[in-house]
């Protein structure tokens, strides 16, 4: 078998064993990339060998993946299981390195660019977020051109972007009560509209916050918001489809 036919069949086969244990997260970070065979001369023979694989992933994704160890290992346990016995020296142990992938040049890039970095003063998804990990000295998470404050915040946005709902990641909601900017401004982790009816699915982090969740669910619910629905963060990130359909199942209800 040709290495490009070789490599595609990897590559596919590697994104649906991820998929097929509930790791949409790492999958997502590489269904758009690109791989390649990193060669080399076996000492004392006239002869090529593969010494390990260079994933090439999109600058989106890229500094995620660079970041975060605990993907990686993940990434090479999977490809190793799926590639043992298709590529002669894959054992247990099989480099896996990985390169920003290069963005094609548009015409008149720098206009676009230009007009990008204008725009982006005027957003304010995940504008509370951004605030509160600055003062922390972090950073929120970039995933497909939105920011999220965690991981399970992706897995759930990924979820629902397979089911193809509506939603708004971290959006910052105001309605002007007591011009006080952190009682008239909040941030809900996702407001979905299903049919028409919106509801907000919240990921608890932290234990003891029942009297300042149920304010800020009351805040929502004045404005006819009624269903709020708060899921465990573990849950979220091990069983996110479960998470999406339960609060999806509970949103119909709420359909006038």
């Amino acid at each position: 078998m040709q290495n490009s036919e070789l490599l595609q069949r990897l590559h596919r086969t590697w994104v649906q064993a991820l998929i097929n244990d509930d790791r949409n997260d790492c999958a997502a970070f590489i269904i758009d990339a690109e791989l390649f065979f990193e060669e080399g001369w076996v000492k004392n023979a006239n002869e090529l060998s593969i010494s390990g694989l260079v994933v090439e992933i999109p600058l989106l994704l890229y500094s995620t993946v660079t970041r975060d160890e605990a993907v990686q290992e993940i990434l090479e346990q999977y490809f190793i299981s799926i590639a043992r016995g298709h590529i002669w020296n894959c054992m247990d142990n099989f480099p896996i390195s990985y390169r920003c992938k290069l963005i094609d040049i548009e015409e008149n890039w720098q206009k676009t660019i230009k007009f990008l970095i204008a725009q982006s003063k005027d957003l304010n998804q995940a504008l509370v977020t951004e605030k509160a990990f600055a003062r922390q000295g972090k950073e929120p998470i970039i995933y497909n051109e939105m920011k999220f404050a965690s991981k399970s915040e992706i897995r759930i946005a990924q979820e629902l972007e397979a089911i193809g709902v509506l939603f708004f990641p971290l959006p910052l909601a105001v309605r002007n009560e007591t011009a006080d900017i952190y009682e008239d401004h909040r941030e809900v982790d996702f407001l979905v509209c299903l049919d028409g009816t919106f509801g907000i699915l919240e990921i608890a982090y932290h234990q003891g916050r029942y009297e300042k969740d149920k304010e800020k669910d009351a805040w929502f619910k004045k404005s006819g918001i009624l269903c709020v629905e708060h899921y465990p963060a573990e849950r979220c990130y091990n069983q996110p489809r479960s998470v999406v359909n339960e609060f999806l199942s509970i949103l119909s209800k709420h359909k006038r």
